[in-house]
């Protein structure tokens, strides 16, 4: 797995990127570009706002699920940028957009998933935080590639 800033990311360089998985898809399967969020902590802060959090999935996809991102993150730097892990940090995954087998962009409504990970002692675990009580800033974000890919 592989987190990529990818500046300046748009649909023609997805479609660039993804191109052999999009040929390998069946008619009726659409390619999930996943896209990741890294912030740290600030602390605990009103935004002013109260309502229902939607809450973290375990499984963004088939490949993607909670424990592959996990090993992942505890077992290697996936990340393209110099970056340290501080307590506290936070990784957010979720779909950013969607292509058919012909490489077009679906602009459906999709229902919003995501899974988050916090670093917390020297690890990172799945947890989220409370966007209406605790305030986080963004560090970096990107597009994640390379899901299947085996480490050697």
């Amino acid at each position: 797995m592989e987190l990529c800033t990818c500046t300046d990311i748009n649909v023609e360089k997805i479609q660039q990127l993804y191109s052999d998985e999009i040929r390998q898809l069946d008619k009726k399967e659409f390619l999930k570009v996943i896209r990741w969020k890294l912030s740290k902590y600030i602390g605990k802060e009103w935004s002013g706002m109260d309502g229902l959090m939607i809450m973290p999935s375990k499984n963004l996809t088939q490949d993607l699920t909670e424990n592959y991102i996990l090993n992942e993150l505890n077992e290697y730097n996936c990340f393209d940028f110099d970056y340290k892990p501080n307590e506290g940090d936070n990784l957010i995954f979720e779909i950013g957009w969607l292509f058919n087998k012909r490489g077009k962009k679906i602009n459906r409504e999709l229902n919003y998933a995501y899974s988050s990970y916090i670093y917390k002692n020297e690890k990172w675990i799945a947890e989220s935080y409370n966007s209406f009580y605790e305030k986080t800033e963004i560090i970096n974000e990107g597009i994640l590639k390379n899901v299947t890919q085996q480490r050697v």
